[in-house]
Order: structure tokens, then C-alpha cells, then sequence
């Protein structure tokens, strides 16, 4: 064989070789750009692309745009998600000049790099150096874009680091379309859950509000224990439905003026494993389903189901604290109302027994923080 086909084919396989590492390395970062924005909402999702993107390209400047229309107008703009660098965050992008690059990007639905911002940049950015800019679109729906400008160094982009872009707005937007719909069901199954709730405890004076309140608390508490967005939600809903096997319950046990008797408190002993059965047939609750079960159950395993500390879901553990909390604040026909404080003592001297022992003391520090109580017991070495 003649050297100069010895020497095409080295040629030849020396590319291959490159494009095929390039592939891999790209494959591998799409990878791992999915597990980052797994269950993440759309803001978390916006912030870790713009992290992520910075870090690749070693880009200065990074923003993500959404397409929005605004109230009472009928043209579309871009309005900034987030962003770091020079992009200033209140930068909206009006439609006024379709031949704009970032309008090309949206209506031609493709990456563009340009040496330096041209016209339809914001004036802020002149002399920032080369841009990227690619869609970010899911399979039904345009999102907005991103952009990555001026590279550390004072380096240029190049064709490749055009592809990768448009290769992880590509996965981002569909992540991105995903948590926008995810968050109008969820919007909506909120809704119907807070309309449902507020018709049955429209048949009791007194547990009106009840189930807002303890949601409330328990929200606050989820993000006190480093919950994520997506444990929020899922928080909230147990929190909203956690009453709602209270259906069951006759009215007149529920608005009884005076002390229950000891079938009647079994019967509202029930409601948690009735509540339970109610939504058991709904898929993609079931940890909905057992939050509710078992937000009574005692944390010393002397409770209805007999589960003790951890064997205790720690949602129903975090429901256990907030639901005691506003039944003690609240006024029932057969006792009065206790103060705030005297609610945390009584939670804080059944701390290990009915309530596990660390939500309490975050819960019981939280609300003598938001109500000014001063702690009844002395500190160490006092």
C-alpha cells in the first residue's frame, strides 16, 4: 500500500477517533445534566443550567430567558430568568424587531455564536466578546433561551461549543417543559384539594381553617429541614388531605358541645386509616397515602399502628407536630384554647414519646422565634 494511502487512513482514523471521544464526552455531560435536573422545578432547573453552562464554556456572562406575554399586551418579550455576570437581571427582550438575533433563535429554533453583540443586544453588553445563544424549547411548547458570552481568557467560541449548547438547552428545555406542566397539574390538583377541604370543614365551626393552618406550618417546617421543591409539594398536599377521612365522621361527634365519649373519640381515631383507603386507589400517592395513615402515630410505637420512630414516615412525623400544635391553639366546644406557649411546652414534654424528638425542638424553636416566647427551660451551665 502506497504512503499516501497509509497516511489518508491514519488521517481518516485519527477524526473518527476525535469525533467518536468528542460524542462520548458529550453523551456524558447530557448524562449527567439529567440526573442534576431530575425532579427539580423550573426554577431550580434555570439556576443549575446557568451554573452549569458558566462552568462549561468558562463564560463570564450567562442568562436564561423565558418567553413571556405580558397582561393586557398582545406582543411577546423575552424577560430574564436568571442570570450571572454582566447580563443585568431586569433585561426584557421586546418583539419589536423580529430580525433581531434572539428572535431568529426563537423563530428559527437555532443555536447562533456571533463574534461580538450586535444590534438588538442590550448596549451593556458592547465589547463583552463572542456570544452562544441557543432555544430552549421542549416538544410542545418554546420556553425562552439561553445565553453564554464572553469567554474567560478572552478565548473565542468554536463550532463544537456551539453543538454542546444546542445540545443542552435541547435536554434542558424538555426538562423544563416537563416541570411547567408538572407545576400547572399541580397548581390545579391543589385547587380542587383546598376547594374539597374548605366544604368539609365548612360543616364544623371548629375546624375551620384548620387544614390551611397546618399546612402552612408544615411548609414552613419542610423548608427548615432542607426539603426540596418537589418534597414541598408533596408535603403540602398530605398536609391538605390529611383530614380527610373526617368525611366519615358524623357531624354531631364533630360539633359536639361537650366531651367525647370514648366510642365517639374511636371514631375519630379512625379518620387517619378511613382518609388512607379514600385515596389508596390514586397512583403516585403512595407516600400520600401513608403520610396520612400515619400522622398520628406515636413516635414510642404506642400508637394505632404500632410503628416507632423512623419505621414512621417522616412526613406524617413532621404532620404529627403541626396538627397538634393548631388543635392545642385552637378552640374546641370541650376545652378552650392554649397559648402558643403553653402548646410548645406540652410538645416539647412529649418529645421522644408522642413526637419524634428533632422535629420538635426545630418546630418549638421556629414558633418561639415567630411568636417572641423566651425558651422555659434554662440553658446548660446556668
Amino acid at each position: 500500500m502506497s504512503n499516501w494511502k497509509v497516511n489518508r487512513l491514519e488521517e481518516d482514523l485519527r477524526r473518527t477517533v476525535k469525533e467518536l471521544s468528542d460524542t462520548y464526552e458529550e453523551l456524558t455531560l447530557l448524562h449527567q445534566l439529567s440526573e442534576e435536573l431530575t425532579g427539580l422545578d423550573i426554577d431550580e432547573i434555570s439556576n443549575k443550567l446557568v451554573e452549569i453552562v458558566g462552568s462549561l464554556f468558562d463564560a463570564e456572562t450567562v442568562a436564561v430567558l423565558f418567553l413571556e406575554k405580558p397582561c393586557h399586551q398582545d406582543n411577546q418579550c423575552l424577560v430574564t430568568k436568571v442570570s450571572k455576570g454582566n447580563w443585568d437581571p431586569e433585561t426584557t427582550i421586546h418583539d419589536n424587531n423580529p430580525e433581531s438575533i434572539f428572535w431568529r433563535v426563537m423563530n428559527e429554533k437555532k443555536a447562533i455564536t456571533v463574534c461580538e453583540p450586535q444590534e438588538g443586544f442590550p448596549p451593556y453588553l458592547k465589547g463583552i466578546g463572542p456570544v452562544l445563544i441557543a432555544p430552549l424549547t421542549g416538544k410542545k411548547k418554546d420556553i425562552g433561551l439561553i445565553l453564554a458570552a464572553g469567554r474567560k481568557g478572552g478565548g473565542e467560541f468554536f463550532a463544537g461549543d456551539l453543538k454542546l449548547l444546542r445540545s443542552l438547552s435541547f435536554q434542558a428545555g424538555l426538562f423544563m417543559e416537563n416541570a411547567i406542566l408538572s407545576s400547572e397539574v399541580q397548581s390545579f390538583l391543589i385547587g380542587t384539594i383546598r376547594s374539597f377541604v374548605r366544604a368539609l370543614e365548612a360543616t364544623s365551626q371548629w375546624t375551620a381553617g384548620h387544614t390551611e393552618r397546618v399546612t402552612g406550618y408544615a411548609v414552613s417546617l419542610g423548608k427548615l429541614l432542607g426539603f426540596s421543591a418537589e418534597q414541598i409539594e408533596r408535603l403540602r398536599v398530605c398536609s391538605l388531605l390529611h383530614d380527610i377521612g373526617k368525611i366519615a365522621t358524623p357531624d354531631e361527634i364533630l360539633n359536639k358541645n361537650g366531651s367525647l365519649s370514648e366510642e365517639e373519640w374511636e371514631r375519630i381515631r379512625q379518620h387517619p386509616s378511613i382518609g388512607a383507603d379514600i385515596l389508596s386507589e390514586l397512583k403516585g400517592f403512595i407516600d400520600v397515602v401513608d403520610c396520612i395513615r400515619y400522622h398520628h402515630e406515636r413516635y414510642d410505637g404506642k400508637g394505632l399502628h404500632g410503628l416507632k420512630g423512623q419505621e414512621i414516615p417522616l412526613k406524617a412525623r413532621i404532620l404529627a407536630v403541626c396538627d397538634a400544635f393548631d388543635a392545642m391553639t385552637s378552640d374546641r366546644p370541650y376545652r378552650r384554647r392554649l397559648t402558643p406557649k403553653e402548646a410548645i411546652d406540652e410538645i416539647e414534654k412529649e418529645s421522644g414519646t408522642q413526637f419524634d424528638p428533632e422535629i420538635a425542638q426545630i418546630f418549638c424553636k421556629w414558633i418561639r422565634s415567630a411568636y417572641g416566647i423566651k425558651s422555659s427551660y434554662p440553658k446548660s451551665g446556668t
